[in-house]
């Protein structure tokens, strides 16, 4: 490790960048704990300074890749490649939406960890923990509830347990690391179809390449709320792709008139809200679901008109087939 630390960490100027091989070897060897707890953290803080290359990143991803459980599936759902780090300002939004979504029609895939850096805020699957959901480790049956609710959640802890392992050090660490970029973006469904949750512009098209270099196809970007996938309500939300397609989300042209009321950010708030919304209950926030299920719609690939999708998402919400999903969903994982 030291050989790559000389390189990375000889400050500002002197930096240089490392070969994939090297990127590669890097991060093994901090996901083996074969490198020092100073080591590691040398290595994090020397790659936030210097920033890393398109080179850098496959090399880090493909190495994480390695152990990586993966599950073979032919549905082909669309990955929620959102920040494993949460949100500590607003609320999710997300578990209904979902549910929404795959009542539609769409399949969807979502990864992720608990208490990441830097924000160590509250995830949309603690969410559905809140909501009667376990975890589910086995692959089977991660594949059955894919199959027959349109949705699995794939967490860390069972996908790769070398990266899960690095948690405590991420914390201790507390900032955001080269880790956060590769995490999301590692298809543990190997589905070309990916929607990914981004804040920074500069990272769109490092985004893309990467996605590309995992295997998506079909890569779409959302400067959403808090990074996530969820769309802003009083400002334009845009949507790019790799492909000859880009996207503005306003809720007032679409009339969508959304006021979404000041709220206790906690997982159970978060939880009554999204359960309030599945069961077709009044809620100043149902139409932030449906139009957040709407753009899941039109990126999976069902339809491409926003509006056309939002019609589909307010009958799979009025027809219950929203809430039978997500009734599936919580029985499988249960079971």
């Amino acid at each position: 490790m030291i050989e790559y630390l000389k390189k990375v960490g000889a400050g500002k100027e002197r930096a240089k960048n490392l070969t994939y091989e090297e990127a590669y070897n890097a991060n093994t060897m901090i996901l083996k704990q074969e490198a020092t707890d100073i080591q590691t953290g040398a290595f994090w803080s020397s790659m936030r300074m210097k920033q890393a290359t398109e080179e850098e990143l496959k090399g880090f991803i493909d190495s994480t890749a390695v152990y990586t459980e993966f599950i073979e599936t032919e549905l082909n759902p669309l990955d929620l490649a959102v920040p494993y780090d949460g949100k500590n300002r607003t609320i999710h939004i997300l578990p209904a939406s979902i549910f929404i979504a795959s009542g539609v029609g769409v399949n969807l895939v979502g990864h992720g960890s608990d208490k990441v850096p830097s924000k160590f805020g509250i995830t949309y699957h603690e969410v559905l923990n809140e909501m009667g959901c376990n975890y589910i480790e086995d692959k089977n049956k991660l594949k059955k509830a894919l199959e027959l609710s349109g949705f699995a959640f794939y967490h860390q802890k069972y996908m790769n347990k070398k990266l899960y392992s690095l948690l405590p050090k991420r914390e201790e660490f507390g900032l955001r690391s080269y880790i956060n970029t590769i995490e999301k973006l590692l298809n543990p469904f190997k589905s070309t179809k990916v929607i990914i949750g981004y804040t920074h512009k500069a990272f769109v098209e490092r985004y893309i390449q990467i996605s590309y270099h995992r295997g998506f196809k079909d890569i779409y970007l959302i400067n959403g709320l808090e990074g996530g996938i969820e769309p802003f309500i009083s400002k334009p939300t845009q949507i790019k792709s790799n492909k000859a397609f880009s996207l503005n989300i306003i809720a007032k042209e679409i009339d969508i008139d959304i006021s979404l009321e000041s709220v206790d950010n906690s997982v159970k708030k978060n939880a009554e809200i999204c359960l309030s919304i599945l069961k077709n209950e009044n809620s100043p926030y149902k139409q932030w679901a449906l139009l957040t299920s709407a753009i899941l719609v039109v990126t999976y690939g069902l339809v491409s008109d926003i509006k056309e999708a939002y019609n589909l998402c307010e009958h799979s919400l009025s027809e219950m087939a929203a809430l039978e999903k997500f009734e599936i969903y919580k029985n499988i994982s249960n079971s």
